[in-house]
Formats: structure tokens, C-alpha cells, sequence
């Protein structure tokens, strides 16, 4: 089974750490994360390590069975025993009930065909999305649902209270994008 490297490269991991340090101060003791999109789960392991005393539970929720495979294997040391904090799902995103879930987390708002996963979401929950202003469709990233702008992300996704709007560049010699985040409440 192939493991898609790109997981782990350096616009993936930036965007992970800067998600990490912009999220971490609003999160309480003892939050239940769902993460929308997981594709491997490197988020949800990357919180762990970081701050694992300020989580209940994380669930990674994907579409591709292989995906939730590796993040099994990836997460392994969250997924058994006495730290046994994290698990990962195959699913819809769109098809799910989040209640329960205080924190939701969704990275890959640009990879998903539309946004009833948002209505899935309880009001009052702390959110955190992200997208890139990246629009191809036919490249490997598969891009189907772009935003250009940070301005118009927050109208894609109206939050009823915006904590943290901001844009990360990713910028390579010959190329970047713009990476956009919103932290707020439902």
C-alpha cells in the first residue's frame, strides 16, 4: 500500500505547527477534536505530542480507507493502552454527527465538493479552518473547492465570533501559495 509523502512535507507540517500555536491557547482541559479530513492523522499526533494533557479525545475522520490505515499505524502510540486518546474513522464528513465534539478542525476545506460538513457542527464550538489559494483540479492535490481570498474564506464559513483570521505564505524560490486560517466559534 502506498504512503503519499507529501504528508510530511514542509507547506504540510508549517500549516500543521502554525495551527498548533494558534489554536492551543483557546483550547480547555479535557476538549473532544474532531478532525475533518484527517488524511493521515499527522494533526491529531502533532497535538498529542505538543499538549496531550488538554485532550480527551481526538477523532480523525477521512473518506479513503487507506488513509485511515496509515493513520492507524502512524498513530499507533495514541490509538492502545493507558494513552489511548486518539481514533481514526472512516467516513463522510458530510454524513456525520459531530455532537459531543467542543473542538472541530478542518484542514482540507479545499479537497471537499461542498460545505454541509459545516452544518454537521454544533453551534457554539471552537473551529478552526484552513484552505490554500491554490485552484488546480488536475494536479495532485485535487483542489475542487477553492478560495482566493482570507476575506472570502470568513464568508464561506461564517463563524458567529472570529478569534484568529490570518494567512501563512509558503514561499518556495520559483513558487508558494497562500495558506488562510480562521479560529472562531460556530
Amino acid at each position: 500500500m502506498y504512503m503519499n509523502l507529501n504528508a510530511f512535507s514542509h507547506g504540510q507540517l508549517q500549516s500543521k505547527q502554525w495551527l498548533c500555536e494558534s489554536i492551543e491557547p483557546y483550547i480547555s482541559k479535557k476538549s473532544r477534536v474532531a478532525i475533518l479530513g484527517s488524511w493521515y492523522n499527522v494533526l491529531g499526533l502533532m497535538m498529542l505530542t505538543r499538549c496531550h494533557q488538554k485532550y480527551q479525545e481526538i477523532l480523525g475522520i477521512d473518506i479513503d480507507p487507506d488513509a485511515i490505515e496509515h493513520a492507524d499505524k502512524l498513530c499507533e502510540g495514541w490509538t492502545i493502552g493507558k494513552t489511548a486518546k486518539l481514533k481514526n474513522l472512516l467516513g463522510d464528513v458530510n454524513n456525520i454527527k459531530l455532537e459531543g465534539y467542543n473542538v472541530v478542525i478542518n484542514c482540507s476545506t479545499e479537497h471537499m465538493e461542498n460545505e454541509g460538513w459545516f452544518d454537521n457542527i454544533d453551534f457554539g464550538s471552537l473551529v478552526c479552518l484552513q484552505t490554500s489559494n491554490l485552484d488546480n483540479p488536475d494536479d495532485e492535490w485535487k483542489i475542487i473547492n477553492p478560495t482566493y481570498t482570507l476575506g472570502g474564506f470568513k464568508k464561506k464559513y461564517p463563524l458567529s465570533h472570529i478569534i484568529v483570521a490570518d494567512t501563512l505564505e509558503i514561499d518556495y524560490d520559483t513558487w508558494g501559495y497562500k495558506r488562510f486560517m480562521l479560529i472562531g466559534i460556530k
